[in-house]
């Protein structure tokens, strides 16, 4: 049984420094790190074949974004029985994946395991939750577990989710084979609930396991996109997502469902409570 651990990098080289020393020493597990290289400017690809020529690099002449890449590297390494997709920004436990690895032994129809991912930087000394896996609702907005929540063992857990972030997602050969990959039609953000959404209904679970630790860096990677940018490309790929499992119809409704709860939350509560807030008493 053998893993391949696929990172996606843009201009990442200062990541990849900082972060790859800490996922070559994975412990308990049998590996091969793949980097997939978005067409990087800052010698990201001189800087991995001099200092880590152990690891494997796929250079792409454009920007693939997240998906595709991680895509691409499924085409070129098929051979592997798990891949972990990760953004270059995770700083990695020793026992992060053969923790994360035990889920598919002890559970039944496991599609994909996710880990617990805490902030990099502590707050009033303390561990920060970013994400405990995702509670994705009726209307397929997800939104990540316990994020901004101080770490305390009730998270250190493993149980069933909705869906995991794409940060760090863990899934098996066999369920990719089935489900056909990350969606090819999107770039960037959404990829990793609608992977979820599909894994589910292929008919596996999803789990999170939280005694595997995993560190992030929040948007160290993609820190040059706005606020604005971010979110129309999010519900962008939300339409790709429910049209492809739902129909034109339904995708339209649920858009517009999304525009119309965003303007009245803007106009009367944005000044009092959150939008998820919102969406949730509605």
């Amino acid at each position: 049984m053998k893993t391949l651990i696929v990172i996606v990098n843009h201009n990442g080289q200062g990541l990849l420094k900082k972060n790859l020393p800490h996922i070559l020493k994975t412990e308990g597990v049998n590996y091969d790190i793949c980097v997939v290289d978005n067409n990087s400017t800052d010698n990201s690809v001189a800087f991995l074949e001099k200092e880590y020529p152990q690891v494997k690099v796929i250079e792409s002449d454009e920007n693939l974004g997240y998906g595709k890449a991680h895509n691409l590297a499924l085409e070129q390494y098929p051979q592997y029985d798990y891949y972990v997709f990760m953004n270059n920004d995770i700083r990695v436990t020793p026992d992060w994946l053969v923790k994360m690895l035990k889920v598919f032994n002890v559970k039944e129809k496991v599609g994909a395991v996710g880990p617990k991912i805490l902030l990099s930087n502590k707050k009033e000394g303390r561990e920060i939750i970013n994400s405990a896996g995702m509670d994705i609702n009726n209307h397929y907005m997800a939104y990540d577990r316990y994020e901004g929540e101080y770490d305390d063992a009730q998270y250190s857990i493993t149980e069933k989710v909705d869906g995991i972030c794409g940060a760090v997602m863990l899934v098996s050969k066999e369920v990719l084979e089935k489900v056909k990959g990350f969606h090819p039609k999107m770039f960037l953000y959404y990829e990793d609930v609608d992977l979820s959404l599909r894994i589910r209904d292929a008919g596996y679970n999803i789990y999170y396991c939280g005694e595997s630790v995993v560190y992030h860096d929040h948007m160290a990677s993609t820190k040059n996109l706005g606020s604005f940018k971010r979110n129309w490309m999010n519900m962008g790929n939300r339409y790709v997502s429910i049209k492809g499992r739902f129909g034109f119809f339904v995708a339209i409704k649920e858009t517009l469902w999304y525009l119309f709860s965003w303007g009245v939350w803007k106009v009367f509560y944005s000044s009092r409570i959150t939008l998820k807030e919102y969406l949730d008493v509605k």
